[in-house]
């Protein structure tokens, strides 16, 4: 595994992800995640529709949460897919969104333990351990080992990713945190015997003017998934953080645009030179990175995304 998609194709429908989907394995991607919101059309549904449209990339959701599917259901879901796409399935975890909180009323304060639960039900349950401890039952559908992929923006999920995850995606992710991250996610998988494949997956923008809406938006969620210090740091205080989050739970990019510092694209998108396979390759190779991903925003582009994230790889292991 090493070159991935994540899905960013607003709300697809089963064609348009199978497009992507296709045009990623044809690209060479080794893997591709969908994007699970329940503003969208359903992940797992989706998920089946790429199961039968590829022959060789992997697929999982990218990522989903353990608030609002019970775990039984996620695993029956994991294991259907298994029906459908064999071993190329992948079992991808974060702990939500901001509309989790704001429009669903979950508080996701336990988000790190539930995310190591989950993965640990999934393998146990994998292992012929029952679904339901009380009653003894097992899942009726059978369920193989999934790789666990774990993303996380906020450090104690980061340190639950480390201890529970087969693969850790560190998602835009600002420069500036890069290390203090790989750092955290490592340090907990050597206290807990493990030793996951780190995947990173860089916000980019060519040229060195301004970052493209596409990205911005992106860049935009993922600042309110940073640490507190960097928020502060790029003049995020606690009032604008949950001003922008209601534009964007509200469906407003924009208007949540408007509102972050441009300390935020400095920090999070690669521009210019940064950008080249050349520089982003060192960076790849001083972090330790064991793959990389990009997000396929179109089925036109995705080709070349591919194409950078493995010349990126191919400086990297150099």
């Amino acid at each position: 595994m090493s070159v991935g998609v994540i899905g960013h194709l607003p709300n697809p429908s089963p064609d348009e992800a199978v497009t992507l989907a296709t045009a990623s394995e044809g690209a060479g991607a080794d893997w591709i995640g969908l994007a699970d919101a329940f503003w969208w059309r359903d992940v797992w549904l989706l998920l089946g529709e790429l199961a039968r449209a590829t022959t060789r990339i992997e697929l999982g959701p990218a990522m989903t949460n353990a608030y609002l599917r019970h775990p039984f259901h996620t695993l029956s879901a994991l294991a259907t897919l298994q029906d459908l796409a064999g071993e190329r399935v992948f079992l991808g975890l974060a702990a939500g969104g901001s509309e989790l909180s704001l429009a669903a009323g979950v508080d996701r304060a336990d988000a790190p333990a539930r995310v190591g639960a989950l993965a640990d039900l999934a393998r146990r349950v994998a292992a012929g351990a029952p679904l339901d401890e009380a009653s003894g039952r097992h899942l009726d559908v059978p369920l193989r080992p999934a790789p666990v992929l774990v993303a996380g923006g906020k450090p104690a999920v980061q340190v639950a990713a480390g201890a529970c995850a087969d693969r850790v995606l560190v998602w835009a992710t600002a420069r500036s945190e890069l290390a203090g991250v790989i750092a955290r996610v490592r340090g907990a998988a050597e206290a807990a015997g493990r030793a996951p494949t780190l995947i990173w997956a860089p916000l980019v923008a060519a040229g060195e003017g301004p970052v493209p809406d596409h990205v911005a938006a992106v860049a935009v969620y993922a600042a309110l998934n940073a640490p507190v210090a960097a928020q502060r740091r790029w003049g995020l205080d606690r009032p604008r953080v949950e001003a922008v989050r209601r534009e964007l739970v509200a469906g407003r990019p924009a208007e949540a645009r408007a509102l972050v510092p441009g300390a935020v694209f400095d920090d999070l998108v690669l521009r210019g030179e940064d950008a080249m396979p050349a520089a982003a390759g060192a960076l790849a190779r001083q972090l330790g990175v064991g793959g990389v991903a990009v997000p396929g925003f179109s089925v036109e582009g995705v080709g070349e995304q591919v194409a950078w994230a493995s010349a990126v790889l191919a400086v990297a292991r150099a």
